[in-house]
């Protein structure tokens, strides 16, 4: 509903009536009880974008015009509100006050501006689209009487029509609101039955009146935490309130999903946006709208499987992770087990727990440690349930569905005995039991047998124990080519296709095909294999997205219980597969999706324990990984098998070389996710194993790499030190390669030092085009960094730029177009070119969160770009965000505040920058930084800190600086020199 207020209060309480009697939701300012957090136009643009259609109604009043930078052109409230319900292409009911209505003095506009503008707009409002000459259909009227008739018409034909329009889809799939939206939907292994005392919880939790925004399930794998809360979702939830924005289920247990994934399509979802559009958002953003958004209407979310975002989840084969190895911790996954991967995880957690009148229903194994207190006891607005097993009744119900018969009272002790009435073994029992040659179906029989049901004795074991015997029981049961089968399913570690299946079909022989075999036979037994597999409740099949997937306790159970001798002929199969699918590990591959084989391969092999050959297979992958799509999430799950309990801890089977090659990918993967600590360590490892070996090549690479990791700690005073040695040591070997990495990594360091003459020279000493077999991804890397060089001290130029865009995209290299993305989004703001800005720096943020990158300057940068645009709402909450986040861009940060007016946080943020720009002290400074700092002090009135210098006395060396000396006076001696 939108109009001018004071004017029009009957008018709007005649439409209110005529809405509410459709059954229809008023988007009013009615039904306010306080502005959301930001601007007034923020809030009533939002308002639009909540509806499900547009009614204007037009007196002879223009209203309010808010004085914001979001509004430059000066326009009402109800004009803007207008333009935008035109722009998201809603249904729209027009009236129009005609020149007959009855006023008083107060309802005619008499400022001249507004009176123009309310002349235009009446006009304006007519048209079918901006700019158009074909009118709408619109309605005028001339009484409070005629409008009333008018409205209940009106919204009448209105409500028809939004019933049976056919629900938009935003993108990817995602439908409007408040149909449901599931990410992916549920799949069952076995028919719903009982719970009502968790059904009764969870509609008491929904109910407006309950002060818990989140309910946590907790329990077991396989206890019915998801089946749970699909049936409640789909069947209770839209009873139990009427009011529901919209309903969203998001599963953890999907390949890629992540709690920034999750944030963007429930963010797309609840604004009727698409997902491509908040590519350009940082995390950080998108969740702050999220959560916004369900601040605003009561909508239901549900996190289903959240203990894959907590720290005891981070290893590669988590999809196989039993619950009693959950809180298993080492070195590489250290800290708390239910402290989320991600520190911005934890944060949004947090914030949910704030949520009214939103309901965000959460099932996991594990309880974050963000929703609890010290004391282990949920945080205000989280209502914790511990989820049990069935009770006897209901788990008797549930083996019936299954067409199992015997006795009642002999059912349920049986189950209450040996498996605690747990949903999941309870179905695999009745699998077990509906196989029993002798007797099929009958309980009784297969009970009383001491070969099958007899034989059990479980009494004894906890929970997790009687579950795991059984579905042990029901494996050892299966029919051989069915056992095949879903251990090869257990063994991908991922959904799988039909294509897959065919491959690994149990009733072919391994290897080539062979004359004279049925094919067609092959295919029919294949068929009866899955069959069987999905009657015993082993294996699902989702028809949506025509794959086949198991239970994550049953995947775990399975492949916990291979024998090693079984693991080989199995994953031999699949090395098979996979090598033959990745026909040219050689190529050069245009995406991730062309290495999804390489990665399988990879981990079959370490699955395996044949850590050589897995070696091997990822130095295939590892160069395009890290240098050209920055995959490193991926790179490091597929590298920490290659280490025991820590990262310094390697394979025994390795040999230095292959230890120092994973070492080295694996320190830059945890550079740039943001662990610079544990990068320096792994830098340390490789450098070692390369001296070691005789590979002083390498080992410069080594040095170079642990300068940066270095300065990315601020650690300048070592960084200047390593780089020193670096160059030294390759000055001593004829090897182009070394030299030219040693000189542009000095290059780098001393353009941040703003020793331009040294660095000029430097630059001139690159031989580019004989030093080395120098790749086109370096060869770029050296632009970009000297490119760097030109933009601090004002000689860089757009054709520049471009020159190395051109680069960049002829050698498809995703690093070298985001680094371009980045350079220019500087060049322009440099130039105050913001609208250009914001372009290039959205684009580079959107691919530094495909690549897990931390970035802050450019976040930072974007959000300041955005300020000088008029973009204001929510600039405030970002950038206390930002200075809230990992290594915050201070300097950006205190423009920003400059530009919002806040003199104090601007002097803060401007203070860090210069401490930060200060780093060591004398000489080891960032200069160029710190003459912006102090520029920025000097603007706004503030004293330069008065910082030590730099002491040597308190920088101990790092552990391997001896014996980069020793080696580098070994060469020396060897060389004869002094």
């Amino acid at each position: 509903m939108s109009s001018t207020f004071e004017d029009l209060k009957e008018h709007r309480a005649a439409l209110i009536r005529a809405i509410e009697g459709q059954h229809l939701h008023p988007v009013a300012m009615e039904q306010d009880s306080a502005l959301p957090a930001g601007s007034v136009v923020d809030a009533s643009l939002t308002k639009v974008r909540d509806a499900a259609a547009y009614v204007g109604v037009i007196s002879h009043r223009y209203g309010q015009v808010p004085e914001c930078v979001e509004n430059p052109d000066r326009l009402s409230l109800t004009e803007l509100e207008f333009r935008e319900a035109r722009r998201l292409g809603l249904p729209i009911l027009v009236f129009i006050m005609g020149p007959a209505h009855p006023l008083v003095a107060g309802d005619v506009e008499v400022d001249s501006d507004k009176r123009s503008k309310l002349d235009a707009f009446r006009e304006e409002v007519k048209r079918a689209s901006a700019g158009g000459t074909v009118h709408r259909v619109y309605r005028v009227f001339d009484t409070l009487a005629d409008f009333a008739t008018a409205a209940m018409q009106s919204i009448g034909e209105l409500r028809w029509h939004l019933l049976l329009a056919p629900a938009p889809e935003i993108d990817e799939g995602i439908p409007a609101p408040p149909e449901l939206y599931a990410h992916p939907s549920y799949i069952g292994t076995h028919t719903f039955v009982g719970r009502r005392a968790q059904l009764a919880t969870m509609n008491d939790w929904a109910d407006a009146a309950d002060q818990h925004p989140v309910l946590v399930f907790e329990s077991i794998g396989g206890n019915g935490k998801s089946m749970l809360s699909w049936e409640w979702v789909m069947r209770h939830a839209p009873t139990v309130r009427g009011d529901w924005a919209g309903r969203f289920w998001y599963s953890f247990y999907e390949k890629g999903a992540v709690m920034d994934d999750f944030c963007r399509r429930a963010l797309a979802y609840t604004t009727m946006r698409p997902v491509a559009e908040l590519a350009t958002k940082g995390s950080a953003e998108v969740a702050e709208l999220l959560v916004g958004q369900l601040k605003r209407r009561p909508w239901l979310i549900v996190l289903d499987g959240l203990e894959r975002v907590l720290a005891a989840y981070r290893r590669f084969d988590a999809s196989q992770l039993l619950d009693e190895h959950a809180g298993d911790l080492n070195d590489i996954t250290d800290g708390d087990p239910c402290a989320a991967i991600r520190l911005e995880d934890d944060e949004l957690l947090r914030q949910l727990a704030g949520a009214n009148p939103s309901k965000i229903l959460i099932t996991s194994r594990l309880v974050p440690s963000v929703l609890l207190n010290t004391s282990n006891q949920p945080i205000p607005g989280i209502l914790h349930e511990r989820l049990p097993g069935l009770r006897a009744a209901d788990a008797e119900a549930l083996l019936r569905s299954c067409n199992i018969t015997g006795d009642s009272a002999a059912i349920r002790a049986y189950l209450k005995r040996h498996c605690d009435c747990h949903p999941l073994v309870t179905g695999i029992l009745a699998g077990l039991i509906s196989e029993y040659l002798p007797a099929r179906g009958d309980f009784d029989a297969w009970a009383a047998d001491p070969h099958h049901g007899g034989q059990l004795n479980l009494a004894e074991l906890d929970l997790v124990q009687k579950r795991n015997h059984i579905l042990r029981s029901a494996l050892a049961a299966l029919p051989e080519p069915s056992w095949r089968l879903l251990n090869s399913v257990a063994l991908l570690s991922e959904t799988v296709d039909y294509e897959t299946l065919r491959a690994f079909n149990p009733h072919l022989a391994v290897g080539p095909s062979v004359p004279g075999v049925d094919q067609a036979a092959a295919l029919r037994k294949l068929t009866a294999t899955v069959h069987d597999l999905e009657h015993r409740g082993l294996l699902q099949y989702d028809r949506r997205t025509q794959l086949y997937d198991i239970h994550p306790v049953v995947r775990g159970v399975t492949t916990g219980g291979l024998l090693k001798e079984d693991v080989h002929h199995i994953g031999q199969r699949m090395v098979d597969y996979f090598t033959a699918q990745w026909e040219n590990p050689h190529a050069e591959p245009e995406s991730l999706e062309d290495m999804r084989h390489g990665t399988a391969l990879v981990r079959t092999l370490v699955g395996l324990h044949r850590m050589r050959e897995a070696s091997v297979r990822y130095t295939e992958l590892g160069r395009s990984l890290v240098h050209k799509f920055e995959a490193f999430p991926t790179v490091l799950s597929l590298l920490q098998p290659f280490f025991f309990a820590s990262w310094t801890a390697p394979h025994p089977d390795l040999n230095a070389e292959q230890t120092a090659s994973l070492a080295t990918d694996a320190a830059c993967a945890l550079m740039r996710v943001g662990e610079h600590e544990r990068a320096v360590v792994l830098h340390g490892l490789a450098l070692t194993k390369n001296l070691d070996s005789g590979r002083a090549v390498r080992a410069v690479v080594n040095l170079a790499n642990a300068a940066t990791t270095l300065d990315g700690l601020n650690r300048l005073a070592r960084a200047d030190r390593v780089l020193s040695l670096a160059l030294e040591l390759a000055e001593l070997y004829p090897n182009g390669r070394a030299l030219f990495v040693a000189r542009l990594s000095m290059f780098e360091r001393l353009v941040d030092s703003g020793l331009e003459d040294e660095a000029e020279k430097i630059w001139a000493s690159l031989d580019f085009w004989h030093s080395w077999d120098y790749s086109a991804r370096r060869s770029g890397q050296a632009e970009i960094v000297n490119a760097y060089f030109k933009l601090r001290t004002g000689r860089l130029s757009l054709s520049e730029v471009a020159s190395i865009e051109r680069h960049a995209r002829a050698t498809n290299s995703i690093v070298l177009q985001r680094k371009v993305h980045r350079l220019r989004g500087n060049l322009y703001v440099q130039l105050d070119e913001w609208g250009r800005a914001i372009d290039e720096l959205a684009a580079a943020m959107r691919m530094a969160h495909a690549a897990d990158i931390h970035d802050a300057d450019t976040d930072a940068k974007l959000v300041l770009a955005r300020l000088h645009i008029g973009q204001s709402a929510g600039a405030a909450a970002e950038a206390e965000r930002l200075a809230a986040g990992m290594r915050p861009a201070h300097a950006s940060l205190a423009l920003v505040w400059q530009v919002l007016g806040n003199t104090e946080r601007a002097q803060e943020q401007a203070e860090l920058a210069y401490r930060r720009a200060w780093a060591d002290g004398e000489p080891h400074v960032r200069r160029y930084d710190l003459r912006e700092a102090a520029l920025l002090l000097h603007d706004l009135a503030v004293a330069q800190p008065n910082l030590l210098p730099y002491d040597p006395a308190v920088d101990p060396p790092l552990p391997w600086e001896a014996k980069v000396r020793t080696a580098i006076n070994n060469q020396r001696s060897i060389k004869g020199m002094d």
